[in-house]
């Protein structure tokens, strides 16, 4: 994951929230998000810990009220210990927990979503590439990496490695394969490649 500072993934963030809306970062925008948007403010909770941790003395004790705060808002945890990209959408702020992780650039999470360790005896934690989705309620658990563009459905259990654009649904995970190439103008939609 390459650097970022705090600001530049506060930009991602609006940008990408902006995005969702099929619009372009605007002072009006910006304003309602930083407002009236519990998303965005969830997000941005975790940006201003990333940039009190930065203040010496009291950076540490001022990053920890500002976790325990944002937990108490928004029923939701993203651990300290997590490394966060630039362009975090998460249009539902609620019963979200994220352990120790490493998630990449423009991640959509929803809510009641559960990423961390396995358990105590087997440590190791998630890492998630770039462009990935978390949809309602997955479980992602133990030293597994997410592909970038990888889809995880509502309700599914990750435990495996999910690969690069691909889909992993169910409990147990089951992967389904990146879809395959669409056939060429004029061919025959009959014979062309299926997943």
């Amino acid at each position: 994951m390459a650097s970022e500072t705090p600001l530049q993934k506060v930009k991602a963030d609006l940008e990408r929230y902006a995005a969702s809306e099929g619009k372009g970062v605007s002072f009006l925008l910006a304003l309602r998000m930083f407002l009236v948007t519990p998303g965005f403010q969830f997000v941005f909770s975790r940006r201003l810990q990333e940039m009190a941790v930065r203040i010496p003395v009291i950076g540490r004790p001022l990053r920890r009220v500002i976790w325990w705060a944002s937990c108490l808002v928004f029923g939701s945890e993203i651990a300290m210990a997590a490394e966060v990209g630039g362009g975090l959408y998460v249009p539902h702020p609620y019963g979200i927990v994220v352990g120790s992780a490493r998630i990449g650039h423009n991640m959509h999470l929803l809510q009641n979503v559960t990423i961390g360790r396995k358990s105590r005896e087997e440590p190791g934690d998630p890492v998630f590439g770039d462009d990935v989705t978390v949809s309602a309620g997955a479980v992602l658990l133990g030293s597994i990496t997410i592909g970038d563009g990888a889809v995880i459905g509502a309700n599914s259990v990750v435990l495996k490695d999910v690969p690069a654009h691909a889909i992993a649904i169910g409990i147990p995970a089951r992967i389904i394969p990146a879809a395959a190439p669409k056939a060429a103008a004029g061919a025959d939609p009959l014979t062309a490649p299926a997943l």
